[in-house]
C-alpha cells in the first residue's frame, strides 16, 4: 500500500481509511454470522409449516418446540421448518382447529378433547378411570397407535407424534370428596363435551360452559366453583390460585397429538416426510416425558402454596366409578365408539394380566 508523505506525518490512519476498514470489518462479521447455526436457522425454509401450539411463548414446553424446529432445519438442510404460533395468539384449540381446516395454519398440537372433532376414536382414551398410570397409557399407545393414526389419515391428517396433557384432577372452591358434593355447584364444562355432560347429568349437576381462556375470569367472578385440568396447566394458567381444594384422585387421562394437513405433508416427498416424522417423534417423546415431570412438580407446588388436598374414601371413589360406567351407556355410540373402547380395554387387560393385576 502506498502512503503519501503527508499521511505519514499523521499518526494512525485517515478518516477515509478508517471508514474502509470499518466496512471491511462489518462485512467479515456479517459473513461469519451467516455461517453460524443459529443465524442460518433463521433463513426461511423451502417448506415453511405454520404450526400452532397452546404452549406459552416463554414456557419450558415451548423451548422443546424451538429445539425441535432447529434440529428439523438442520436435518433437512433448511428445506423444512416450522413457523410457530404459541399460546392463545390464534385462539383456543377449537379456534386453531378451524384455522387448520381453512389453511391459515398447516399443523397444530391438540389435546384429545379437541381431536375428537377429527377422529372420534380418541374419545375413548378420555374415559374416566380407564387408565391407572402412565405405564398403561404407553402400552396402549404402542399397541394401538397405528390404529388411531389410520383414523386421522382417513380424515385428511397425518400424525407426526403423540403429546399429552396428562391426568386431570378436580379443583374446587369448596371440598369435593364425593359425587354428592358436586350437586348445586357451578361445574365447568367445555362446549361439545358429550361424555362429560352425560356424567354431569347422572350426577345431577348443571354444568357451566366456558372457553378455556375464560376459566380464570370465571373463577374470579364466581361464575365457576369446580374446574378440572392437569396440575401443570392449572399452575401455568393460575387457575390454582382461585381454588382452595384439589381432589387427589386422577379423573381421566387426556392425550394429544401433533397433526399436519395431509395435502401439505404429501408435498414434501418421502425423504423429507421421513425426516419430519423422525425429528417430531423424538422431541414429542421428550415433551411427553417433560410434561409428566412438570405435572408431578406442579402438584407439589400447588399444595405447597396453600391448596388443600382432599382424599376421597375408597367407597366414594367406587361410587364415582359406577356413576361413570352408567353415564357411558348414555353417550351416543357415534360419539363414543364401543368397538374402539373394547379394543383399548382389551389391551389394558392384557397389560394388567402380564403384571399379575398390579398397577
Amino acid at each position: 500500500m502506498n502512503i503519501s508523505a503527508e499521511n505519514r506525518k499523521h499518526a494512525g490512519s485517515t478518516p477515509s481509511q478508517s471508514h474502509s476498514f470499518s466496512i471491511l470489518s462489518l462485512g467479515m462479521v456479517f459473513l461469519l454470522l451467516l455461517t453460524m447455526p443459529g443465524i442460518a436457522a433463521a433463513v426461511t425454509p423451502t417448506h415453511e409449516i405454520k404450526l400452532a401450539t397452546l404452549a406459552p411463548e416463554n414456557s419450558s414446553l415451548m423451548q422443546v418446540f424451538k429445539e425441535m424446529n432447529t434440529e428439523l432445519l438442520k436435518e433437512t438442510n433448511n428445506q423444512v421448518g416450522f413457523k410457530i404460533f404459541a399460546g392463545f395468539v390464534l385462539g383456543d384449540e377449537l379456534d386453531v382447529l378451524r384455522k387448520l381446516r381453512f389453511g391459515v395454519v398447516q399443523a397444530g398440537t391438540f389435546t384429545d378433547t379437541t381431536l375428537t372433532n377429527v377422529n372420534v376414536d380418541v374419545r375413548v382414551l378420555q374415559v374416566p378411570f380407564l387408565f391407572r398410570n402412565y405405564r398403561e397409557v404407553d402400552y396402549v399407545m404402542n399397541q394401538l397407535g397405528g390404529f388411531f393414526k389410520e383414523g386421522f389419515a382417513k380424515a385428511g391428517y397425518e400424525v407426526l407424534g403423540w403429546t399429552e396433557l396428562g391426568f386431570i384432577y378436580l379443583m374446587s372452591t369448596v371440598p369435593v370428596d364425593s359425587v354428592t358434593d358436586l350437586k348445586g355447584l357451578k361445574v365447568w364444562t367445555r362446549a361439545e363435551s358429550p361424555m362429560a355432560n352425560a356424567v354431569f347429568a347422572r350426577a345431577g349437576v348443571s354444568p357451566v360452559t366456558v372457553t378455556a381462556p375464560d376459566v380464570l375470569m370465571a373463577l374470579q367472578t364466581n361464575l365457576l366453583e369446580v374446574v378440572y385440568n392437569s396440575p401443570y396447566y392449572a399452575l401455568l394458567t393460575q387457575w390454582y390460585s382461585r381454588v382452595g381444594y384439589l381432589t387427589d384422585t386422577p379423573l381421566a387421562y387426556i392425550g394429544g397429538a401433533l397433526i399436519i394437513d395431509g395435502k401439505v405433508y404429501s408435498q414434501l416427498g418421502p425423504n423429507l416426510q421421513a425426516s419430519l416424522k423422525k425429528v417430531c417423534a423424538k422431541y414429542l417423546r421428550r415433551l411427553t416425558d417433560k410434561t409428566r415431570k412438570d405435572n408431578d412438580e406442579a402438584l407439589r407446588i400447588i399444595f405447597q402454596r396453600g391448596v388443600q388436598k382432599v382424599t376421597p374414601e375408597p367407597r366414594e371413589v367406587d361410587h364415582f366409578k359406577a356413576l361413570m360406567e352408567e353415564a357411558l351407556g348414555d353417550v351416543d355410540p357415534q360419539y363414543l365408539p364401543r368397538g374402539t373402547l373394547q379394543k383399548v380395554r382389551d389391551e389394558i387387560a392384557k397389560y394388567r394380566s402380564r403384571r399379575g393385576g398390579s398397577p
